[in-house]
């Protein structure tokens, strides 16, 4: 059986001291063959930068908007064929074709509104994108949603550090 290993991760800024290193060595390390970066905060790429995170990854982004968001997507193009892309406003869907085997699969990474205004707009571009294509697809990204005001509360608890749970 053919396997493919991927990570989706939201970096929180790729601008930041140490941070391409940081991700080159996940990306290598892992063996990673797609990955997902969310909230990169860069307006743009350089192919030297990408090219240093993986040479042989075919790479799609979209800006973020000032220090906001910002996703970049790559795929190792020695296992994938990319069929096609599709730069939304808070996702970027590719369809890919494994070269082994050709079985044809979407990814789609995304970063939803940080702001209550966007909430709804983020709901309708992804229910859109799900409703257009009934094959297997890899859904994954920073979706900015929460319940209700508890439930944010705890995520930033965790974040900060500030909550522990006891085991036994």
């Amino acid at each position: 059986m053919w396997k493919m290993i991927g990570a989706i991760w939201n970096v929180r800024g790729l601008n930041k001291r140490g941070r391409l290193q940081c991700i080159t060595d996940f990306v290598n390390e892992n063996k990673l063959d797609f990955v997902g970066f969310q909230e990169t905060k860069k307006e743009s790429f350089e192919d030297s930068f990408l090219n240093y995170i993986h040479r042989d990854f075919a790479w799609q982004f979209f800006p973020a908007i000032g220090t906001t968001g910002g996703i970049l997507v790559g795929f190792n193009n020695k296992k994938f064929d990319i069929l096609a892309h599709q730069l939304k406003t808070y996702a970027i869907s590719v369809m890919i074709k494994n070269c082994v085997d050709n079985f044809i699969w979407r990814f789609i990474c995304v970063y939803g509104s940080a702001y209550e205004e966007g909430k709804m707009e983020f709901i309708q571009e992804l229910e859109g994108m799900l409703e257009n294509w009934s094959g297997p697809t890899v859904l994954g990204g920073d979706f900015n949603l929460v319940t209700n005001i508890k439930e944010k509360i705890m995520v930033l608890l965790i974040r900060s550090g500030l909550m522990f749970s006891k085991i036994g």
